[in-house]
């Protein structure tokens, strides 16, 4: 009788587990805002005193840009818009709802991090490239997908996809040819075959296309649980370094010719137009190497598993990335929990155990960043 009911006292006592340990599907999936700040150093490139390969590249796939509806068409027939520089501050005001996970970007004034993203944008050492926050059901790691995030100045007026400067002189006689021979191909034509395209495009636009934007920041990055909340980023830094390379023969007389030469019966000068010298030949004034700028790409690459309500410091040499996950303040219920996942436990972000906020190394820029990212006790979940 007395096995009999310590028996039946031990069956009671696990099912009271399993029940308060069970995730509660009645109360629906549980939101999250996520706010983030992406920031660079201020800093030359050899003072990372890193070797980094060129180029460099990301290997996640960003299926769904977070800024999609900053490029967006406005007009018909559609003309896509073009920035030299992209905002800063995102306000999602009048954003559509988008993806599986109902994702919503927040409006400028629901952004918590605003003292944090003041001290880098005062502080000599740092200017922030994005501040941005979005609303959705956070999915677990099958489910849940790399958003595309993009920030800073476009580099494409300057530089080519490879990180070589424009050649602006044979780029433009390029455009100019190719309208020249679309117009020689009009009067051959009918008028009929000279119709313009609906969408407004001509086989000569099509020739002289816009390159397509190089920024300054892109890459990835994905929120998901799997028991706990984890963050993964790829991101791609781009900076215009300066290199030597070799002035070979042939770059001679393309770089350092005058554009006009003098008459055959006059002796022609030929000066350096840029670059640093480094050798002299027979005492002329054309130098063995030069330096010139090059877009070089910088890869940001980690992964962390964090605690709801932190504010979390993810450091690089020559950038920074503050994130914080937070309970959504509204109650966001009546969405079906079978929509975005199966399983998903709704305390799961209660038993994470708290993580101090770290930085790689012990560099001096390090200390100034903790410094400056250190969040009030009343932001830091207890």
């Amino acid at each position: 009788m007395r096995a009999t009911l310590k028996q039946a006292i031990q069956l009671l006592g696990l099912a009271a587990i399993v029940t308060t340990s069970a995730p509660s599907m009645a109360d629906g999936p549980r939101w999250f805002d996520i706010e983030v700040i992406v920031f660079k150093r201020n800093v030359s490139v050899e003072s990372s005193q890193e070797y980094w390969p060129q180029p460099q590249t990301f290997s996640v796939n960003t299926s769904e840009p977070l800024l999609a509806p900053l490029f967006a068409c406005n007009t018909e027939p559609c003309i896509r818009p073009r920035f030299e520089q992209l905002p800063v501050t995102i306000d999602g005001r009048g954003w559509p709802i988008t993806g599986a996970t109902h994702r919503q970007m927040l409006n400028a004034d629901q952004l918590e991090l605003g003292e944090q993203f003041a001290k880098l944008n005062q502080h000599a050492a740092f200017t922030p490239l994005i501040h941005l926050a979005w609303r959705e059901v956070v999915a677990p790691r099958h489910r849940a997908k790399f958003y595309q995030l993009q920030a800073g100045q476009d580099f494409s007026q300057r530089f080519q996809a490879d990180g070589h400067l424009i050649n602006f002189a044979a780029h433009n006689d390029a455009i100019v040819n190719a309208k020249s021979n679309e117009q020689n191909k009009l009067g051959e034509t009918s008028l009929f075959e000279q119709a313009t395209p609906l969408n407004g495009e001509t086989s000569s636009d099509a020739v002289a296309q816009v390159p397509a934007e190089i920024w300054e920041l892109n890459g990835g990055i994905r929120i998901y649980l799997q028991h706990y909340l984890y963050i993964e980023s790829q991101l791609i830094l781009k900076r215009p370094v300066e290199v030597e390379r070799e002035v070979l023969p042939s770059d001679r007389q393309t770089q350092l010719t005058p554009p006009n030469p003098l008459p055959n019966n006059e002796p022609q000068q030929v000066v350096i137009l840029s670059g640093e010298q480094k050798g002299v030949e027979d005492g002329s004034l054309i130098a063995n190497y030069q330096t010139e700028e090059e877009l070089h790409s910088f890869k940001f690459d980690q992964k962390r598993r964090v605690r709801s309500g932190e504010i979390h410091y993810f450091d690089h040499p020559l950038m920074g990335m503050l994130i914080q996950i937070r309970r959504s303040p509204e109650n966001q219920s009546a969405l079906s929990p079978t929509s975005i996942a199966d399983g998903q436990d709704n305390d799961m972000a209660e038993i994470i155990a708290p993580e101090q906020k770290s930085l790689e190394g012990n560099s001096a820029e390090s200390a100034t960043t903790e410094a400056v990212f250190t969040a009030p006790a009343s932001q830091t979940a207890s």
